[in-house]
């Protein structure tokens, strides 16, 4: 998987709302939290390694001993972060040492140090016009809450100024990127995982994508045509499980329409009745379900009494208790042969996880 994502300068959408325009950050995925860091601007000035910071019992324990616990401290947390949390650390990481390697190399080529390099590439971004900010806001009004222009003009500019220099870091990255020889060795961690028989696509595909859903949450929703989209990229070499994974507390339709969608399996509907429920895009009803089953041309009177009679619910109960061990918290989650993916993806995204996947079984 050696396409990337190399430049550490953060792409301009997910700081929407974070300069201070009073907008809640929004996590991508149902039921989960979102960060909690404090963000704040300037250094503070670092002190001697060798000046006292405190003194226990008569010795002297100075800023360069704080310092070694801290990082002692930092590594144990990061040990104990999930296998699979771990792995993306790691990989950051990784990246982080190749694009390192790339600007080192490339400053030593150009006889200059890492950081000229950087202001003279970042440097081409150059700054966005008033006509772009007020294109911005224009676009994006709904959004604001009601801001005026010139409270947030500022805050815009800062935004489109950071897209500019991800994309011209990344233009000056990329190509260098691809011509280096360099390789991710890195095993993600995998989880073993049944597949259920709510599966698309041939049974026999060598990369099976399973998914946990809840029909009301709205990232679901947003990655069906994402899920459809890698399916038709991927005729023959993927596969899709689809599993449920109802959040009650903010959900209250999302189990019974898992165990309807069961109830329509019966009778050899399962997709049609699942495409249905997410075309109503999470707006359902306690009558939903037996008016998608007259749309479908159901026999209504045996999907009436398979769903009164819950005869579902421990299947549905079953796949969210396997979500639940394999680390889910929230909805969607992605598993890729195993391979946890957290929080919406675009197909793009799930696209370099079965590419790498086919290499590594020897497809293509």
């Amino acid at each position: 998987m050696h396409t990337s994502r190399p430049t550490r300068l953060r792409s301009f959408a997910p700081l929407l709302g974070l300069f201070a325009l009073g907008l809640a950050l929004v996590v991508a995925g149902c039921g989960r939290l979102g960060l909690d860091r404090d963000v704040s601007t300037g250094a503070s000035p670092s002190p001697d390694a060798d000046q006292v910071a405190a003194v226990i019992d008569g010795e002297r324990i100075t800023y360069a001993d704080l310092e070694a616990h801290m990082q002692q401290q930092f590594i144990e947390q990061v040990r104990q972060q999930p296998a699979d949390r771990l792995y993306e650390m790691r990989e950051t990481a990784v990246r982080d040492l190749v694009e390192q390697h790339i600007v080192e190399t490339e400053a030593r080529a150009r006889g200059i140090t890492p950081e000229a390099l950087r202001k003279e590439v970042l440097a081409e971004a150059g700054e966005p016009s008033v006509e772009e900010v007020a294109a911005w806001y224009a676009a994006n009004q709904g959004r604001l809450r009601g801001a005026r222009l010139e409270d947030v003009a500022s805050n815009i500019a800062e935004l489109l100024q950071e897209e500019r220099r991800s994309m011209v870091w990344n233009g000056f990255l990329t190509p260098k990127l691809e011509a280096l020889d360099w390789q991710m060795v890195l095993a993600p961690p995998r989880q073993e995982l049944e597949a259920t028989r709510l599966v698309r696509g041939p049974v026999d595909a060598p990369v099976t994508i399973m998914t946990f859903s809840d029909y009301q949450c709205p990232y679901c929703i947003r990655s069906e045509p994402v899920l459809a989209e890698v399916l038709a990229r991927y005729p023959e070499q993927v596969r899709l499980v689809h599993r449920h994974f109802p959040l009650d507390s903010i959900h209250p339709f999302a189990r019974p329409a898992a165990e309807a969608a069961m109830c329509a399996d019966e009778q050899g509907r399962f997709w049609d009745f699942h495409d249905a429920i997410f075309a109503r895009q999470g707006r359902l009803a306690e009558d939903s379900f037996t008016e998608i089953g007259e749309e479908l041309g159901l026999d209504l009177p045996a999907l009436e009494q398979c769903i009164a009679e819950r005869r579902y619910q421990a299947f549905v109960d079953a796949d969210f208790a396997a979500g639940r061990d394999a680390g889910v918290t929230g909805t969607p989650a992605f598993f890729v042969n195993g391979i946890a993916l957290k929080g919406a993806r675009n197909a793009d995204e799930l696209s370099r996880v079965v590419d790498a996947e086919l290499a590594r079984l020897g497809g293509s």
